[in-house]
């Protein structure tokens, strides 16, 4: 049986997980300052785990000895208290005062020993929501010191890309990682997710440097979007750019498309089809004003685009996707975009775009009327012919075609 002086020293130095007010986020930020300081560039998280760790062996010590101290007065008195009270209320008032006496030895052995018991379980509890506070932490953390060492090292964490190529990669993995973090833990909103299961993950966002770091890791990668899509587009702006060997597009691609897949078709688009479309359709339109030289101008533009397209092809054909949980092992990115634009042919889809761009100029051309509109009318035979020739592809053929029959129709 337990005495007086260890039953009331049960608690000691445990107080603090005891309080009414005991927050486990406080408690993690003050063990946290109290362990490494306000100065400290380095974070140890090591030794406040080792102190709560000893805490818990200290517990669970303590709580077996009270159980196994008081065995027999908890499994054999404690049914009895009910009862003992009734009989002291209704038959032994003229005994009261010795009766009181075996029942201050219960409350004395076994309520109280069981009270204690309870608090030491809830001191418990209390700190292994710390411990899961601390571990959830320490994910954030792991990431944040990676890229914060990247970025000091010119690894690209602030949108530069003079480091090695590769470095852009792991960039982008550690930011869709820390950003995948920060969204299991908020709402779409922005505030906290609430967790009716009692885990203690979404309290993570109480710790001040990990919340705020969020606004900071947002605003980065939307300065690594703008530098990925330059780079990018600089690199696919040649078609002697678009080789297997140039490693700065391939690694820019992988980094793009890790940090943000949708941005990825969307800055794709831009700097390939969208701007050959964009230079083609400008060559085109100044030919109609022209037609004499329109059937040269439709050749250049034929030749360079297939020239760049082919190549195009043959990169990303050869080139797969990073791995993740959304592609499939040893995807293509010509597989990925082409299901992408639902398409069979980036080549056949810029000319389908061409000649819709063509037959819109035309069009207009033939709308204004005067003497362009009547030489497109005196050579429409001609340049119908020549697409005929200069095209083997049905459907571009067809495409074309359509668009000339414009003239006819105006």
């Amino acid at each position: 049986m337990t005495t007086d002086g260890s039953q009331n020293n049960e608690l000691e130095d445990f107080e603090a997980y005891l309080e009414p007010d005991f927050e486990a986020a406080n408690f993690a930020n003050s063990l946290l300052i109290s362990t490494n300081g306000h100065d400290n560039n380095l974070l140890d998280l090591q030794t406040p785990v080792k102190k709560l760790k000893y805490d818990l062996v200290e517990l669970d010590k303590r709580m077996k000895l009270i159980s196994s101290t008081n065995y027999e007065s908890l499994t054999s008195n404690f049914t009895q208290i009910e009862q003992y009270k009734t009989i002291l209320q209704d038959r032994i008032n003229p005994q009261l005062v010795t009766i009181n006496k075996p029942f201050d030895k219960i409350k004395r052995e076994v309520i109280e020993p069981y009270e204690d018991a309870t608090r030491l379980n809830n001191a418990l509890k209390n700190i292994h929501q710390t411990l899961e506070l601390l571990r959830t932490s320490s994910f954030f953390i792991f990431i944040i010191q990676q890229l914060e060492e990247l970025q000091v090292g010119g690894g690209g964490g602030d949108g530069s890309t003079s480091s090695p190529s590769g470095d852009v990669v792991r960039t982008s993995r550690l930011y869709s990682q820390l950003m995948n973090l920060y969204q299991s833990v908020t709402t779409p909103s922005g505030g906290i997710k609430s967790d009716l299961s009692g885990n203690n993950n979404s309290n993570v966002m109480s710790i001040r440097f990990i919340r705020d770091y969020r606004a900071t890791a947002i605003t980065r990668k939307q300065s690594l979007l703008h530098e990925f899509s330059r780079v990018v587009n600089h690199e696919t702006s040649r078609a002697t750019s678009l080789n297997l060997k140039n490693l700065k597009l391939y690694h820019h691609l992988q980094a793009l498309y890790i940090l943000d897949p949708h941005e990825f078709c969307q800055i794709f688009d831009k700097s390939t089809i969208q701007r050959s479309l964009t230079t083609s359709s400008n060559q085109l339109s100044k030919a109609l004003q022209s037609p004499r030289n329109f059937t040269a101008i439709m050749t250049e533009v034929q030749q360079s685009n297939t020239i760049y397209f082919n190549k195009l092809d043959e990169v990303l054909a050869k080139w797969n996707l990073p791995h993740d949980n959304s592609n499939k092992a040893d995807q293509s990115y010509l597989s990925f975009i082409l299901s992408h634009y639902g398409t069979d042919s980036l080549h056949l889809l810029f000319w389908q775009k061409l000649a819709q761009q063509l037959k819109r100029n035309i069009v207009a051309t033939m709308a204004r009327g005067g003497p362009i509109a009547k030489n497109l009318k005196v050579y429409s035979q001609g340049l119908k012919t020549s697409i005929e020739d200069k095209f083997t592809n049905v459907k571009i053929k067809q495409d074309i075609l359509d668009a000339f029959s414009m003239i006819e129709y105006k």
